[in-house]
């Protein structure tokens, strides 16, 4: 609750220097948000770690390796930019254009890991560990991501519990 006063007061600070611009507010009450970002984490993390340790132990020989690993940098990529709004303070208050690069990088990235995950087991490289641990984390970033990513609205709301 404290962090979401600290994102509040930052916007309404934004609005009365006229630099708020078009707002979306996630909607999600706080104790959801958490647990839903925490399963998110847990799969990003788990997506991440079979990734890395899948191309360490079989390299790059395939063209679905390379979108595998588009995806594992979106991943990155989504999760760094979530973490920069969390500085700014602007996470649960973004623009369009930053809950898409955040949260709709991280939660496509993750299904998209999770889709590639299941053509390379079907195609290429048979049920290897790290791939089914690819695949489960990357649907369950996807199923505890894209709740919130769909709980923004457009306009700033204040208070959401």
């Amino acid at each position: 609750m404290k962090k979401r006063k600290t994102t509040e007061d930052h916007i309404k600070q934004l609005q009365q220097e006229g630099k708020e611009g078009v707002r979306y507010t996630a909607m999600m009450p706080d104790v959801p948000f958490l647990v839903f970002g925490l399963f998110s984490d847990i799969g990003w993390l788990i997506h991440l770690i079979a990734g890395i340790l899948y191309f360490c132990r079989n390299g790059f020989h395939h063209v679905l390796d390379g979108i595998a690993l588009i995806a594992l940098a979106a991943v990155v990529f989504g999760v760094a930019y979530l973490i920069y709004l969390n500085k700014i303070h602007e996470k649960e208050i973004a623009t369009r254009y930053q809950k898409n690069l955040s949260f709709g990088v991280t939660v496509y990235a993750g299904l998209a890991g999770a889709v590639i995950g299941i053509l390379q087991i079907v195609l290429y490289a048979g049920a290897s560990s790290e791939l089914i641990w690819l695949v489960i984390g990357g649907l369950l970033n996807f199923a505890s991501g894209l709740p919130i990513y769909l709980s923004f609205q457009k306009g700033i709301f204040y208070g959401v519990k």
